[in-house]
């Protein structure tokens, strides 16, 4: 017997010993990065323009003016909001399901990366993880305009528990996808900075890779779930909403990662991915739109053919009160599509209407899932609903906008985005 507790004791210090030097050498390797960042970063300030601190600025007016918007929702409520009893959610859920996909979406630069091969996306490799992150926090801070007390949103999964509701296991995925791709950008930078450890690789790699699945099935599919479980609402309750939160998420990623190029090529005049890349992006572009379309389709064919009143009532509403929204949805895919699929359409210019035509064709899905599904009455003797944005609403959502785009243009100018960046020894991590 004290042969064997002599053994687990030795054993235990030889795995606690192993754990403390790995940690070190973890501990290290991040202080190393860290340096290497804050080198690359002093580097950079020293190139940056005035027009860059000037758009900087006028990007932190709106999010200070917001500000005060905000602060009248934590006083006063959300009586300053267009929502009501009847339609609870409005401009900020459509919003926080919108960027939600935008950052699931995002994750397929990655996939091409690692999955297939393709070499020529890997400039975007790091922009799309940062796209996610950015998303991902906008669509939690649309979450807790909405809910109206930020500390109660943080507070969901942890403490206020409901184990029977939806929202427990989505807000905990929204936590596990951040931590991810946290872990991805740290990883893909010091890559950047010009790592050469083969393990380094083989772990940015595989976690650009996991995050697909993670993202689309996961994450978002499991969001329309918290959609299509809601049994009174027909536009909701139907098996098809997983997928098409998937599919639908594709495009607008995949929009996102067309546009950014094009507009950075633009702005800072440096091509950042070739026309060849940009092609197979619509390409990519097209295939998803078209699932969507087949979707969108039989989505509406089923609230025609079931002959439901509720069902009949939304197809009233969008082709009646809604219809410039149902124009822009259904008119806006077929057009990208058709766009997409010329080989002349896939040009800089076509590519640029395309992807923003999708986009604005997938807000405004969006808001006719979130909100028009709300205004169907649910009982015979009620009378016509109605939600209208209020000022404040819109301007904190552009104040989120601002605070997206301002942060990303931080974080690709302060942050190295590509491998094949100047390396200089002061910035070289081993």
């Amino acid at each position: 017997m004290k042969e064997t507790v002599q053994a687990l004791t030795k054993r235990s210090k030889a795995l606690y010993g192993s754990f403390s030097e790995n940690a070190k050498e973890t501990i290290q390797a991040l202080k190393e990065t860290l340096r290497a960042l804050s080198a690359y970063s002093r580097e950079r300030a020293k190139e940056i323009s005035t027009l860059f601190y000037v758009v900087n600025g006028i990007l932190l007016i709106i999010i200070v003016w917001a500000g005060y918007y905000w602060l009248r929702m934590l006083t006063v409520g959300a009586g300053i909001t267009g929502s009501s009893d009847a339609v609870p959610w409005g401009l900020f859920i459509v919003s926080f399901v919108f960027f939600v996909g935008a950052s699931a979406g995002a994750t397929i630069i990655g996939l091409m990366i690692y999955g297939f091969n393709r070499n020529d996306y890997k400039p975007l490799g790091t922009r799309a993880i940062v796209v996610g992150i950015l998303c991902l926090m906008a669509a939690v801070l649309n979450l807790s305009m909405d809910v109206g007390a930020p500390l109660r949103t943080m507070l969901i999964p942890w403490f206020l528990r409901n184990m029977s509701s939806m929202l427990i296991y989505t807000t905990t995925t929204y936590f596990l996808f951040g931590s991810l791709l946290a872990v991805e950008l740290y990883f893909a930078l010091k890559i950047a900075l010009g790592s050469k450890d083969e393990r380094d690789k083989k772990i940015a790699k595989w976690l650009a890779i996991f995050a697909v699945p993670f993202a689309l099935i996961i994450l978002v599919a499991t969001e329309g779930v918290l959609f299509a479980v809601v049994k009174a609402r027909e536009l909701w309750h139907t098996t098809l909403l997983p997928p098409h939160f998937a599919v639908s998420a594709l495009v607008t990623g995949t929009s996102l990662m067309i546009l950014l190029p094009i507009l950075t090529a633009k702005v800072v005049k440096r091509e950042i991915v070739g026309l060849g890349t940009l092609d197979h992006l619509g390409k990519l572009l097209a295939y998803f739109i078209a699932i969507t379309i087949f979707m969108d389709f039989f989505d509406l064919f089923v609230l025609k053919y079931s002959e439901e009143p509720e069902g009949l009532e939304i197809l009233h509403l969008l082709t009646g009160r809604f219809s410039v929204l149902f124009v822009l949805n259904a008119g806006g895919l077929i057009a990208a599509l058709i766009i997409l699929m010329s080989k002349k359409g896939r040009t800089v210019r076509g590519l640029t209407i395309a992807a923003t035509v999708a986009l604005v064709a997938v807000m405004a899905y969006r808001y006719i899932l979130i909100v028009v599904a709300q205004m169907a009455p649910l009982y015979p003797w009620q009378p016509e609903i109605y939600y209208y944005p209020t000022l404040p609403e819109v301007t904190i959502e552009v104040a989120i906008i601002a605070l997206v785009v301002l942060l990303y243009t931080m974080l690709t100018t302060f942050l190295p985005m590509e491998e094949t960046i100047r390396k200089r020894s002061s910035t070289s991590v081993t």
